[in-house]
């Protein structure tokens, strides 16, 4: 995969090279890469419109501050790379909420963070989700290996393309479920959100009506609430019809869910469950999956499905590593009284630089 590094300053006067950007970059390069680093601000603009061109980038381009910011072009022009970012913290200003938020308004898949203690510089590297895959360290060939590591993860991850099947289809109306998720809903907000401080509407929720909705003609339909809708208020027109069927085809305007693909593979595995409640904290008592899978790859059913095998299987709860949680139910008795904990943010994987 053509990966493209850029660090240092830009500016109108040629910038500054990073020493720290070279022993980042060392166990990187031994992949290839491109490597620019510091240089003139019209050099940084030329870089970012050949963005198209790479799979994976690393932008720790430093710029002044009245300059354009070209990260937020980044995946403008390149939505599917896969994009690692920094942000200076040398003076502790931006909490790990703010890093989060920033990690999520660049569409960002690792950020890592700056701060500097007694005149040294450390780094730390973690995700949107809040999983912390190198804490704290001056170790930045550590650091370059762990990048590494991690966005060889992410390039092997699965993701299932999407696409509009036709006009909207009705929605039936499953009233207690819809109510049972508001219920739940304010509960994970205030556990997520008060830890995080984040304003996206985390988790989704989903149905299907084989047996339950006799006089609701479904032709066999997944009905997935539809992306950032806010749970609190979920209704009929919160859910996108989708079909039970790999590529994902959905029916009007609004996309259903990222974690739709995974859903799908397991609503035709256990063919028992009609519904699923997915949030981003976990649930006490239910047994982890092993791997730490990003939001929308399919990889995450099958970590669900070592842990849970055989199609007969309905009615579980497990805890999905440095995401959240995934309930799946037969009936809605089974749902009421799921106990949910915070997922404490950040996350910091231990055992990530053992692999190494």
């Amino acid at each position: 995969m053509k990966t493209l590094y850029v660090a240092g300053s830009f500016d109108d006067k040629g910038g500054r090279e990073s020493k720290v950007a070279y022993q980042i970059f060392q166990p990187i390069s031994e992949d290839g890469a491109d490597f620019n680093n510091g240089g003139y601000f019209n050099e940084l603009e030329k870089i970012v419109e050949k963005a198209a061109d790479y799979g994976v980038i690393y932008w720790f381009a430093d710029v002044p501050n009245d300059k354009p910011k070209l990260i937020k072009r980044i995946k403008e022009k390149n939505s599917k790379c896969i994009l690692v970012t920094s942000k200076r913290n040398t003076d502790c200003k931006y909490k790990f909420a703010d890093l989060i938020a920033r990690a999520l308004s660049l569409k960002s898949n690792l950020l890592l963070e700056f701060i500097q203690e007694e005149g040294m510089y450390k780094g730390r590297i973690f995700d949107p989700l809040g999983n912390v895959f190198a804490d704290f360290t001056q170790d930045f060939s550590l650091i370059g290996k762990v990048l590494k590591k991690r966005v060889n993860d992410l390039a092997g991850c699965t993701r299932i393309s999407s696409m509009s099947a036709g006009e909207r289809k009705s929605v039936p109306d499953a009233g207690e479920f819809f109510e049972l998720t508001k219920h739940y809903a304010e509960l994970f907000h205030n556990l997520v959100h008060s830890s995080v401080g984040n304003t996206r509407f985390m988790g989704n929720v989903s149905f299907r009506c084989e047996g339950g909705f006799p006089s609701f003609k479904t032709d066999g339909l997944v009905y997935v609430s539809r992306r950032n809708v806010d749970k609190r208020c979920i209704k009929r027109e919160s859910f996108v019809a989708v079909e039970k069927s790999i590529p994902i085809k959905f029916y009007g305007e609004n996309k259903p869910s990222v974690d739709t693909p995974s859903q799908i593979l397991l609503y035709n595995n256990y063919p028992g469950t009609r519904y699923m409640l997915h949030s981003h904290v976990y649930i006490n008592n239910a047994p982890f999956t092993e791997k730490i899978v990003p939001c929308g790859a399919i990889e995450e059913f099958h970590e669900i499905e070592k842990i849970y095998p055989g199609s007969e299987l309905t009615n579980f709860a497990i805890n999905l590593r440095g995401h959240g949680s995934l309930v799946l139910a037969d009936s809605i008795k089974y749902l009421k009284s799921i106990p949910y904990r915070e997922r404490r943010i950040p996350e910091v994987c231990r055992n990530f630089t053992c692999l190494l």
